[in-house]
């Protein structure tokens, strides 16, 4: 059967798509799954399609041992995972913030940036969530705008896309925020060419001596200043010296780039900092930009555990007691990827904390990886982790010799001889925390976590694994956090259900699940920055299925304290409307009542000035206040400290950095698709 859905104007796209109904909706790699052509402007995306009381925070060893995995501390599995999309397709965001606090990157000075008179190619895509007050640079070559060496790509007065070289080369392009678009300048015999999206929007003589003294930049102008910092995502960004790529309008790239000959730097497209071309430069972040899996690139396949892999977040568990954790005089790697969002907290810990009960532990801001056996210890200096960047830690004894590597490399070892570890210890393993530290759970994301008894699996440098780790011989432990059962099918974010909150067959717009409410203590939250739209446009809905109604009770909520700027909608009045909060005060306040015992879809949508509220595809009321949306944890069913729950269930939700509805539309029909192609 084939179901044409058909809707408003779709930011100047009108959106008609075939779907195929065939039953394997969600499956993975199945072409005949609905794709959304506008995927990759989807930042969360939740079907709720789990078990039935179906839970986040019920973990599974995936080795031969099945330990028993107790979670403590509201952790939650989710897909935001080392591999939630494949390499080259990941992204850098950056938040625009003012000199002293916001984030950007650096690559050291070299020649390799040193163009000269030659030609050259910069390329890279954009993604503007909102417009600084100056000048917001993306790319920048040396450190100081007045010299005539220096070369920079900026955005000007939230508009044009213009070139610096001790003088502005404009272009007169405009283009929308919450948008990706590929920007390629290109030199060739001393004209330059700015090209988006493949078109020529400038050209110009530029026969300047380029270099680039104090190094490249990313996202600012380093020394300058003055705030010129770009809010937003670049991904894929690649230097090519002494070629000019493009020379006539081309098609823009839909996949990955890779390290054409002469490319000098490709980064801002893995799952770490990292310059994926053959110099290998250094790629330093400054205070804290953030790897991304939001990219450009429109998904063939629909998120899977099994490929994707998964990760955990906030919490710690404990696998059961055992002599597994046991080592002996014997080798042994304990291996983990990790994304961290600050410092100070244990990562993994196996004692009672005592010297005399001898332990394995490492805590982010201690500095050193401890071993402690009888009432001796070695301490190894570990790797500085980076963060808001995936890496991968493995920490392996190959006989006398300890060795710490991160992302493949050796960053320190030590000797502990023929000594010893956990002898008549058997104490759980502790993942996330330490038994003496109280409340002090990792502050960041865990996947992968990897414990083999009685071999050194990495005796030299090697490359860091490309997808989810096997239980491999001697795996004593394996914890793939891929046992959530409501979570982001976009696969940027963990989400972590409260109470009793869980996925349940007792009502279900699609699928045969959603997520209950039940009005005490049950929320969902979204922690990561999903809610970062800028001033541009966006869309939020969802289906729901109210079983009760009750003054104030919050259907979702974006706001971090009381009259912060986000979106929060709720139910106020007599009867009771749908209240639409933002900017500080109720923008929109419902002209119809929401009905009870029935799915009803709600959406609020902004569009240029103009934010609507519909409900089953009517407008029930508009506001044409904008407001700048720079932060926002994601809250369904309740509000931003704690109280006024919503009492039903939610199917469907997304959140897209677009206008979706334009004007009134049929509801949806099926489930949201969850690939781009």
């Amino acid at each position: 059967m084939v179901v044409l859905l058909t809707t408003g104007s779709l930011e100047g796209q009108h959106l008609a798509k075939s779907f195929f109904n065939t039953g394997l909706l969600g499956a993975a790699g199945t072409d005949a799954a609905p794709s959304d052509d506008q995927f990759n402007r989807v930042s969360f995306l939740s079907h709720f399609d789990g078990a039935n009381n179906g839970v986040n925070s019920q973990f599974t060893d995936a080795s031969a041992s099945n330990h028993t995995i107790t979670a403590n501390g509201n952790v939650t599995q989710g897909s935001f995972g080392p591999f939630a999309r494949p390499d080259g397709e990941w992204g850098v965001s950056f938040d625009g913030g003012s000199y002293v606090t916001s984030n950007y990157l650096q690559v050291a000075e070299s020649s390799d940036f040193d163009f000269g008179t030659g030609d050259f190619t910069v390329e890279f895509f954009f993604f503007n969530r909102a417009y600084g007050a100056y000048y917001d640079y993306l790319v920048t070559f040396g450190n100081n705008v007045s010299a005539t060496t220096s070369f920079g790509i900026y955005i000007a007065d939230g508009t044009n896309i213009n070139l610096w070289n001790n003088g502005a080369i404009a272009s007169s392009t405009s283009y929308n925020t919450n948008q990706w678009y590929h920007l390629a300048v290109v030199r060739a015999s001393g004209t330059v060419k700015v090209y988006l999206d493949g078109s020529e929007i400038k050209s110009a003589s530029l026969s300047s001596d380029i270099s680039s003294p104090g190094g490249m930049n990313v996202a600012n102008w380093r020394l300058s200043g003055d705030g010129q910092y770009f809010n937003g995502v670049i991904s894929n960004l690649r230097v090519v010296k002494g070629t000019a790529v493009y020379t006539s309008n081309f098609t823009a790239p839909t996949s990955k780039l890779t390290a054409v000959t002469n490319t000098v730097l490709l980064t801002c497209q893995s799952n770490r900092f990292v310059d994926n071309s053959a110099t290998g430069h250094t790629v330093t972040p400054y205070v804290s930009p953030a790897v991304t899996a939001f990219g450009p690139f429109l998904t063939s396949a629909v998120y899977d555990a099994a490929v994707n892999g998964a990760s955990s977040i906030g919490g710690y568990v404990a696998a059961a007691t055992s002599t597994d954790w046991q080592f002996g005089s014997g080798n042994f790697t304990v291996e983990f990827w990790t994304y961290p969002l600050g410092t100070g907290n244990w990562v993994i810990a196996h004692g009672d904390g005592s010297i005399a009960g001898t332990s394995i532990s490492w805590q982010y801001g201690h500095g050193t990886f401890d071993f402690y056996y009888g009432s001796s210890y070695v301490q190894i200096t570990s790797p500085t982790l980076t963060l808001n960047s995936w890496q991968h830690i493995a920490v392996v004894r190959n006989g006398a010799t300890i060795t710490v590597y991160k992302d493949g490399v050796s960053t320190g070892t030590g000797n502990i001889g023929s000594n010893t570890l956990n002898t008549g210890g058997t104490d759980p393993f502790y993942v996330g925390n330490y038994p003496d530290a109280g409340s002090g759970y990792i502050n960041g994301y865990l996947s992968d976590v990897r414990v083999v008894k009685g071999t050194a699996v990495y005796t030299s440098n090697f490359t860091p694994p490309t997808a989810p780790l096997t239980a491999i011989t001697n795996t004593k432990l394996l914890l793939n956090m891929k046992d959530g059962q409501a979570i982001d099918s976009a696969a940027q974010s963990n989400l972590t259900l409260y109470g009793n909150a869980n996925t349940s067959t007792d009502q279900a717009k699609f699928g045969t699940t959603s997520l209950h409410l039940d009005g005490t203590g049950d929320y969902a939250e979204v922690a990561s920055n999903i809610g970062a739209w800028g001033t541009g446009n966006f869309t939020v809905e969802g289906w729901y299925y109210l079983t009760a109604q009750a003054q104030y009770d919050n259907l979702f909520d974006f706001r971090t304290s009381g009259n912060t700027s986000h979106l929060d909608i709720y139910f106020d009045d007599d009867p009771l409307r749908i209240h639409v909060f933002f900017g500080g005060t109720d923008r929109i306040n419902a002209n119809a009542a929401t009905p009870t015992n029935e799915w009803v879809h709600i959406a609020v949508v902004r569009n240029g000035s103009t934010t609507t509220l519909y409900q089953n595809g009517t407008s029930l009321g508009t506001s044409t206040t904008v407001t700048t949306f720079t932060e926002g944890a994601l809250r369904i069913g309740n509000r931003y400290f704690g109280d006024y729950y919503m009492q039903g269930y939610v199917d469907e939700f997304r959140v897209s950095k677009m206008a979706r509805y334009t004007s009134n539309f049929t509801a949806p029909t099926k489930a949201f698709a969850d690939k781009g192609q």
